[in-house]
């Protein structure tokens, strides 16, 4: 090698060792696999989750979620066996699988509102439960949430099942049974049938147990497993989805969108899944939308009431079935 390039290397090489080296990318956060279970269908309703699937709101906190549907009964036992990690289910019904010893907890509220009501032509509709004596009244049957609102207005009025004449419809087609005149008045979800009855050019009218018998809504459920060892998951996606519920309460528009985008078939009657929305999001603000904090004064009045109808026994407390992981 020449004696005149041999500095001339020495010094390339000493610079090239100077320079700052090269920065390195980050490899994106590993997100954390978790599967939450919804009611028996995809629909406008749910439109709070798929905003926060495809808004970034559950990979923002760390999660990426799938979402399946199952029947109410199976969202309960699936959380509780650590075969699903979050679900959404009644409160109510939430009350009975814990007496029953099914370790679940409720722990964030996503309706302000409790969505049954008794529903029939406005001039049918009592403005007092007591008003509902001698009335015929068509529900699914006797369980689940609907149920619950009956006897809980039937009590309200000084009433038992003695006093009306209840006709139950499996196959859920009381709309049909109310419209034919074969009831006075029907249970249904005030995001649900009454705009299918207005639809039909009925002048709709609701008795709501929110004024006379209160009952806490819908919520976010984990199993006991999970919300003992693992607290900071399940804040974590309850933070993101009260995110993203009150993103929608704020931009319905934008939840309408992404509901479309995940259930094509809304694109099929649109002006019906946005009436849906629309009743739907005033039962998630009701007087002000909490975040998904549980109010533990209406679960306390609610536990008193489903006691007394026998739906518990009081053997399991208001404080073992709920976790206000918003506030805690």
């Amino acid at each position: 090698m020449s004696p005149f390039r041999l500095p001339l290397l020495i010094l390339i090489l000493i610079l090239a060792a100077c320079q700052a080296p090269a920065a390195v990318s980050e490899a994106p956060a590993e997100l954390r696999p978790v599967t939450l279970l919804l009611g028996y269908r995809p629909d406008v309703q749910f439109a709070p989750f798929y905003v926060a699937q495809q808004e970034g709101f559950y990979a923002d906190a760390g999660l990426e979620v799938t979402i399946e549907h199952k029947q109410a009964p199976d969202v309960q036992r699936l959380v509780a066996d650590g075969q699903a990690e979050f679900g959404v289910a009644d409160a109510t019904d939430v009350m009975i699988a814990r007496t029953a010893d099914i370790p679940v907890r409720y722990v964030s509220t996503l309706y302000q509102g409790f969505p049954v009501a008794l529903i029939g032509e406005a001039a049918d509709v009592p403005s007092d439960p007591a008003g509902l004596a001698g009335m015929r009244i068509g529900t699914p049957g006797r369980f689940g949430s609907s149920w619950h609102a009956l006897l809980a207005l039937l009590e309200a009025g000084g009433l038992n099942e003695g006093d009306v004449e209840i006709r139950e419809y499996p196959q859920f087609n009381q709309v049909d049974g109310l419209a034919s005149g074969d009831v006075d008045l029907i249970t249904g979800f005030r995001n649900n049938e009454p705009l299918r009855l207005e639809g039909r050019g009925m002048d709709v009218g609701l008795l709501t147990v929110d004024d006379v018998a209160p009952l806490p809504g819908p919520g976010v459920i984990v199993g006991d497993d999970l919300l003992a060892s693992d607290p900071d998951l399940v804040r974590a996606f309850v933070d993101a989805t009260a995110a993203a519920q009150a993103a929608v309460i704020e931009d319905p528009d934008m939840g309408f969108a992404a509901a479309t985008d995940a259930v094509p078939t809304i694109a099929e009657d649109p002006d019906v899944a946005r009436a849906v929305l629309e009743a739907t999001v005033e039962l998630w603000a009701g007087d002000g939308f909490a975040d998904g904090a549980i109010d533990v004064e209406l679960w306390e009045l609610a536990y008193a009431t489903m006691e007394r109808l026998g739906f518990i026994d009081g053997s399991v407390p208001v404080e073992e079935m709920i976790a206000d992981i918003i506030r805690s």
